[in-house]
């Protein structure tokens, strides 16, 4: 390890977390602390792209127009912003469709194709984004009336495949890609990737006309991060480059987005701003049933009309929040029933919830109890006896596959491990319950206490934070499939402990210094606090009122022995 912080010039610290998640050798630690856009992989080396970059071609050559169906999450609008951008450059006609989640529900529908193809002119090429893995007859229908079809996704692919023209799916049988885990606009952008290589190739543009691809990095970012994609290899070449198009705000979008939810002018955005900050407005739109107002907002050409969309999202999120709130409050009392009765996965139902909450309502719950979650909620596209449930899991239990299990009471379902969505009949739901605990049950003794906190590990008071947090700032971003590291302190007195509502306020004496601390909701612990502790945190660089500061954040707190 000191070997590798000497040729790296980085901290022992730093070589030693890194060994800890398999980095080993100058090369690799390399790789991974100064990802470079060079090292991505040919876009050709997804199953479908010649097809693909064929069929856009040729609408190219014969003034085809383009129609681009996307979905209404960050993933979905920021892959249809990106890809309605990039045709556009190709000087064709190009329109786009989000479906509404209160009239349309998930994915492509067959109101949905038919309400397209009253808007073009046949013969036509129809795009799918972040969703039409399963749209079997959705497509043969497309296929009927005149459209050429391209299917992007990157959700798990049932055994039967649509029947389009080409499709474009990681994760699809006999796929080469050297990497599975991109999300929607991640697919996208590899598609852009190869159009814009085969017309250069073909003179279409020249050096001062191509466009710069780096420039959509913040919307691939958006949607990887939002879309809980593990941030490593490609992922996270793409995602870091993508942070900084984001810092720079040069998108009217991203910069009014920014004002709007408090990040610091000149600030550095992090994949957690886009967590906690970013992502919830632009989905609030989508959960309440207009997400063309995010994608206006994210296509927006001047200030003063970004600035108005955010502000309607920003309205829209309010909305949400309180939709969220008393809903949440009746969930998790469900739920207590469910885990006193030792119920392994969780079932909640709210026929009076609204659709758009029940993602967040589930990934409460499994905040709060470490369980996998399914809540259900009245379909609002159904004939009043279909339910319709947002799933979340925990670390190290495949969502989808427990959805395979119980397929036998299910209408229909997608998503990946870490979520989904599904619907059944309210006839089913008692046995689909006994289906899904079952299922669970048997996959949970496979999985090691998901739940607890992974302690990174153990450092003394007397450790150079700024150091290290300038250090840490090269293993970003953080988050699924490379965590932010939790150090432990043992026997260390916090000062200046105080309740701000649900969380504790802190300071801490380090290295001669003395730095704010924060443990959001963690007031419950304030009468530990006021003794000495093994203090688990964070340590963060964050930006407060304009100047950049240390925080440790706590994530445990307990009484020293």
């Amino acid at each position: 390890m000191s070997r590798l912080a000497d040729e790296l010039g980085i901290s022992t610290i730093l070589a030693q977390l890194l060994c800890q998640r398999g980095v080993t050798g100058a090369d690799m630690a390399r790789s991974f602390l100064y990802p470079k856009l060079a090292n991505l992989p040919s876009p050709f080396e997804l199953k479908g792209m010649d097809a693909a970059v064929e069929l856009i071609l040729e609408a190219v050559s014969s003034r085809q127009q383009v129609v681009i169906h996307g979905d209404y999450d960050v993933d979905g609008i920021t892959a249809t912003v990106l890809l309605a951008d990039f045709i556009a450059k190709l000087d064709i006609e190009v329109i786009f469709h989000l479906p509404n989640r209160m009239k349309d529900g998930y994915g492509v529908s067959l109101d949905s194709v038919a309400y397209l193809a009253e808007k073009v002119k046949m013969p036509a090429l129809f795009i799918t984004v972040d969703c039409g893995i399963s749209a079997n007859k959705e497509v043969q229908y497309a296929k009927g009336l005149g459209f050429k079809v391209i299917v992007t996704d990157h959700h798990t692919p049932p055994q039967l495949l649509p029947q389009a023209d080409a499709i474009i799916n990681p994760k699809q049988d006999g796929c080469g890609f050297p990497f599975k885990g991109l999300s929607g606009v991640g697919v996208v952008f590899f598609m852009a990737m190869a159009v814009r290589r085969k017309m250069v190739d073909k003179g279409f543009w020249d050096r001062e006309s191509v466009p710069n691809l780096k420039n959509y990095l913040d919307l691939v970012a958006l949607g990887t991060v939002a879309d809980v994609m593990d941030l490593v290899d490609v992922n996270r070449i793409l995602v870091k480059a993508g942070l900084e198009v984001i810092s720079a705000r040069k998108r009217p979008g991203i910069w009014a987005l920014c004002r709007q939810a408090g990040i610091s002018e000149g600030a550095a955005v992090t994949s957690e701003d886009i967590s906690f900050r970013l992502a919830p407005r632009i989905n609030a739109a989508g959960r309440l049933g207009d997400p063309e107002i995010a994608a206006k907002l994210l296509a927006s050409r001047e200030s003063s009309e970004a600035l108005e969309w955010a502000a309607a999202l920003e309205k829209a999120n309010n909305k949400r929040r309180e939709l969220e709130k008393d809903a949440v409050a009746d969930a998790i009392k469900q739920a207590e029933k469910q885990v006193d009765g030792k119920d392994t996965g969780i079932v909640l139902l709210g026929v009076n919830w609204h659709p758009g909450v029940v993602g967040i309502i589930a990934a409460r719950v499994v905040d709060r109890f470490g369980l996998p979650v399914l809540v259900f909620t009245a379909d609002t596209c159904g004939d009043g006896k279909i339910l319709k449930a947002s799933g979340r899991s925990v670390v190290g239990l495949n969502l989808y596959d427990v959805l395979m299990d119980c397929n036998s009471k299910i209408i229909q379902f997608g998503g990946h491990a870490m979520a989904a969505g599904l619907t059944v009949h309210e006839d089913d739901l008692e046995k689909f319950k006994i289906d899904f605990n079952n299922s669970v049950s048997a996959r949970m003794a496979k999985v090691d206490n998901a739940a607890a906190v992974h302690i990174d590990m153990i450092v003394d008071a007397a450790e150079n934070c700024e150091v290290l947090a300038e250090n840490l700032k090269l293993m970003e971003p953080f988050g699924k499939g490379n965590p932010e590291p939790v150090f432990l302190i043992r026997n260390i007195r916090m000062e200046r402990v105080s309740r701000l509502r649900d969380h504790l306020k802190f300071s801490l004496p380090v290295n001669g210094n003395m730095i704010h601390g924060i443990g959001f909701f963690m007031a419950e612990y304030f009468q530990d606090a006021l003794n000495p502790v093994d203090l688990g945190l964070k340590l963060k660089s964050t930006n407060f009122r304009g100047r950049e500061r240390i925080e440790a954040h706590a994530v445990i707190i307990k009484p020293t022995i």
